[in-house]
């Protein structure tokens, strides 16, 4: 998986090369072709439309500059697995078997002061299949499910790692 930086690298190597790209920011085809003509992102030393490097200026002066997490090249590739057309109890049954490990070790990462969060849920959104939304403090991944959703939650506990699963049907 790559990091945050490194698809800032690859995209700009891109860039860079004449290779025409969407914009990074928005994820639209709104980039003018010659690259120099558009816009200085403010947050990364990249290229982006005139419309982004606008609304970048303006966060600029609100002071409210915003995250590289959010930007549409920062975005996860998924695997392609869910679980939306599986049952419940089958569903519940794979995610502790396949994916309980790994969100464990997210979870003692995510623990640590230093961890970049944005980071740390990028790579668990594109190892985990099926993962819909993951909230690091306090931890819960949640699927979705036919019929419903699948919550996982951890917690220290007693020196150890308690793991909650529920299973929360449709309204």
């Amino acid at each position: 998986m790559k990091s945050m930086n490194e698809r800032l690298l690859d995209f700009k190597a891109a860039q860079m090369a004449g290779t025409y790209t969407v914009c990074p920011r928005c994820g639209c085809d709104t980039m003018k072709p010659d690259l120099y003509t558009n816009a200085l992102s403010r947050m990364a030393d990249i290229m982006v439309c005139d419309t982004c490097g606008l609304d970048e200026a303006k966060l600029a002066f609100m002071r409210a500059p915003g995250t590289l997490a959010s930007w549409a090249c920062m975005q996860p590739n998924r695997p392609a697995a869910d679980f939306k057309a599986t049952g419940a109890n089958e569903a519940q049954a794979a995610i502790l078997k396949e994916q309980l490990p790994y969100l464990i070790e997210v979870y003692k990462k995510a623990q640590k002061p230093d961890t970049d969060l944005d980071a740390l849920r990028l790579e668990a959104y594109e190892t985990c299949a099926g993962l819909t939304t993951l909230w690091l403090k306090p931890f819960q991944a949640s699927y979705e499910v036919r019929g419903g959703k699948i919550l996982v939650r951890l917690q220290e506990r007693d020196g150890g790692i308690a793991v909650a699963t529920n299973v929360i049907p449709d309204a």
